[in-house]
Parts: C-alpha cells; structure tokens; sequence
C-alpha cells in the first residue's frame, strides 16, 4: 500500500474513460463515461435511489450495503486497485480513525501517511493488501459521515469504477457485460 502522485493514474483514467470533475471547492467527482460504461449499478437504501434510468438499482438495508460492496470489491480486487478520495485524505483518515485503531498494519501507515493527509493522491493497493483495504472500506462506510469522505475505487486490471459513499449508495461503472456480471453475483440476490 503505497500513495502515487496523482499525474500516474491519468493514463489508467483516460483508457477505461474516467473524468473527473470539481464539486463545490472540497470535492471531487469521478465517473466513467457513458459510451465505455455498458452497465452502471447502484447498491443504496430505499431513499437514494435516483431517477435515472442509466442506473440499475439495488435497494438494500445498510448492514446489507456495506456487505455487498465488501463482498464485490473483494471479487474487484485482483491484484491492483487505486483508491482516489472525493475529498481530501484527512476526512477519510479522521472517519476510519476509531475502528481502525486496532490495525497495527494501518497504525503504521497511517503513522507514514501525515503529509500526504491534504492531497488526493491515489492510494495503491497491491495483492497483498486486500485485508487492509476491505477492513478500511467497511470503516468508512460505517463511520464516514460526508460526502468528502467517500473514495472511488479503481481496478488497474479492468475497466470498473466504483464510488463508495459513507452509508451510500454505491456506485458501479463496469467496461463490460461479463465483468459486471462476475461482480453481480455479490449483490443480485
């Protein structure tokens, strides 16, 4: 697990077709675009969902939200994944402050991490990292608390991008059918 200047994932964006946009001066938003995005799925509760029909949605309830997100990015992740935050590291570090305080692992990291706390360079996780980066995501879904502090996963494998919101919803951008169906099956029942 490693922070990348941001400059090196623009490739990676421009191929699977990633655009990033500024929200308000704390945010940023990242999304596929629509010509290389074949299916987008949205796990969320029974008021998130969206009009519109771009979306196909998953209405669950919370514990069930941030089990199939879990659940999915662990199929997602295979290999290599970059975490971009919607803010800055700081709101994602203070909101999984508490839960991870028992991760000597992130202990660690989070020591190392100080100056890069207000930058939105991307987080690397590497194979071995899946544990670290399933118990960071389940923090902050249950502990995040503002839209600063979601995250944006991105596989460096495949063209898949998804946006993990505090209490959700959850977004899914997949390059293709049988990706999206290989993931589907941790959240279609």
């Amino acid at each position: 697990m490693d922070f990348l200047p941001e400059q090196e994932i623009n490739d990676l964006l421009t191929e699977f077709g990633i655009t990033k946009t500024q929200v308000g001066d704390d945010c940023i938003d990242l999304e596929m675009s629509t010509d290389r995005a074949d299916i987008c799925d949205c796990l969320c509760h029974e008021g998130q969902m969206g009009e519109n029909n771009l979306w196909t949605c998953k209405v669950m309830n919370a514990e069930s939200l941030v089990t199939a997100a879990t659940e999915s990015i662990r199929k997602i992740h295979q290999g290599q994944t970059v975490l971009v935050p919607s803010g800055k590291w700081r709101s994602v570090f203070d909101a999984v402050a508490f839960s991870m305080a028992g991760d000597e692992l992130w202990q660690e990291f989070d020591a190392s991490a100080t100056i890069k706390l207000n930058t939105r360079d991307p987080l690397l996780f590497e194979a071995g990292d899946e544990q670290i980066l399933i118990s960071l995501l389940t923090a902050l879904m249950n502990d995040g608390e503002t839209p600063e502090q979601g995250v944006f996963l991105i596989s460096a494998g495949a063209p898949i991008l998804v946006h993990l919101q505090p209490g959700g919803p959850v977004k899914l951008w997949f390059g293709n059918r049988v990706l999206a169906d290989e993931v589907r099956e941790h959240y279609a029942t």
